[in-house]
């Protein structure tokens, strides 16, 4: 149930970046964040205006918080869902406090960062769910 609550309330936030897979090709969507994800079964389906992911939810075996240091802004802030085999099912990025909307850097907007903040006090330390911190990739 964690991991469902979890994709509930990501979907349900504004400009949130779903990035789907993680190897030689990703499929990357904003969500408007007056989504409502559904559950059938073991499958979650998010849908924004004009795209939809499904997911096998029961092939989550862990969630991670992450904020990992980048070269664009100077950090990033996302969920991470990975099966069993270390796999990337899914990222979902918050909405970056040092991007605007258009992402262009700006002055560090604390209210978005908050924003990462509350879920990840949240959701870490529930069953399947952690937070690390990732130093830039050279």
């Amino acid at each position: 149930m964690v991991m469902k609550d979890l994709i509930r309330d990501l979907a349900r936030i504004k400009r949130m970046l779903f990035v789907v897979g993680g190897g030689a090709c990703v499929s990357e969507m904003y969500c408007d964040g007056e989504t409502e994800p559904e559950f059938h079964g073991e499958w979650s389906m998010v849908e924004s205006e004009s795209w939809h992911l499904h997911m096998n939810v029961a092939q989550v075996k862990c969630a991670q918080f992450v904020e990992a240091e980048d070269h664009g802004a100077p950090v990033l802030y996302y969920v991470r869902f990975a099966d069993e085999a270390e796999e990337t099912l899914l990222r979902a990025y918050f909405p970056n406090p040092y991007l605007d909307d258009n992402d262009k850097r700006v002055d560090f907007q604390p209210e978005k960062l908050k924003v990462f903040e509350k879920l990840r006090d949240r959701y870490a330390g529930q069953p399947g769910v952690v937070f690390v911190k990732r130093p830039k990739e050279e």
